[in-house]
């Protein structure tokens, strides 16, 4: 059974900076144990929520933002057993892994030496690891090198938006999830570059139909608009259940999709 844990819905500079929705990215657990975009107090969250960092098999990290990148160096030391074992696996985008333009690697030499695997990716490359295949998909963001992922588990794909604006025929991408996770930045009405908004999450689920939607990297102006509104908006346009990636979310995927949600 695929089993994804969620560390928080926030996301963005004033999120991250106030914490008030976590950025610890999300977990998944199929054949290898995939940490993706873990953030700020990814690391803590991944603790307080009975994962083993050491147990880690590979990060996934979408482009060179602070809230997507910031604690892979305590991802590393945890899943090289603080530096003594060549282990685990780093996928990421040009701009995280070789850096481009204003972005430098956020991966230092010290941990590169550590790792069995350092892999940059463009959209619509793919790479397995121990059988688990994943996918890069293409976005349109402020770190023009950022990418998506597609992830092909044993009980069916996951897909991830990561930063992203709307882009014609980015819904293809995404045809065949079983649950996708969307970065929906700003509420129904208020777009801005390099972002979705909950319309555009609508727009996106009509097209793919997932059995279920999770938003997360929710902006500190959706935050106090009302997130649980916007996604009310979202599940009852698009006919597709939809939840908020809270910390503690739990999805399990098997013949059937099952959730458990964090008491509030």
């Amino acid at each position: 059974m695929t089993k994804i844990t969620f560390l928080g819905s926030g996301g963005g500079r004033f999120m991250t900076i106030t914490q008030k929705r976590g950025t610890g990215g999300f977990y998944v657990e199929d054949r290898i144990k995939i940490h993706v975009d873990p953030g700020p107090g990814a690391h803590l969250r991944a603790i307080q929520n009975d994962l083993d960092p050491r147990k880690t098999n590979a990060l996934l990290i979408s482009h060179c933002h602070t809230d997507h990148f910031n604690d892979v160096p305590i991802m590393i030391e945890s899943m090289t057993g603080g530096m003594l074992k060549k282990e685990g696996y780093i996928i990421g985008s040009k701009s995280v892994i070789e850096g481009r333009d204003e972005y430098a690697s956020i991966i230092f030499p010290y941990y590169r030496k550590n790792m069995n695997g350092i892999i940059s990716l463009n959209p619509n490359e793919f790479f397995d690891i121990k059988g688990q295949k994943i996918e890069a998909l293409k976005t349109k963001h402020s770190d023009p090198y950022g990418i998506g992922f597609k992830i092909f588990t044993d009980s069916g794909i996951i897909s991830y938006t990561s930063d992203t604006e709307y882009f014609k025929g980015m819904e293809e991408q995404y045809m065949g999830s079983r649950v996708m996770i969307l970065n929906v930045t700003r509420p129904n009405g208020d777009k801005i570059p390099f972002h979705l908004s909950s319309d555009d999450a609508k727009n996106i689920l009509v097209k793919v139909k997932p059995e279920i939607a999770v938003i997360t990297h929710i902006g500190y102006k959706m935050h106090i608009k009302g997130a649980e509104d916007e996604r009310k908006y979202i599940e009852e346009k698009s006919g597709v259940k939809t939840l908020i990636a809270d910390e503690g979310l739990k999805i399990y995927m098997n013949g059937q999709l099952t959730y458990q949600e964090t008491v509030k």
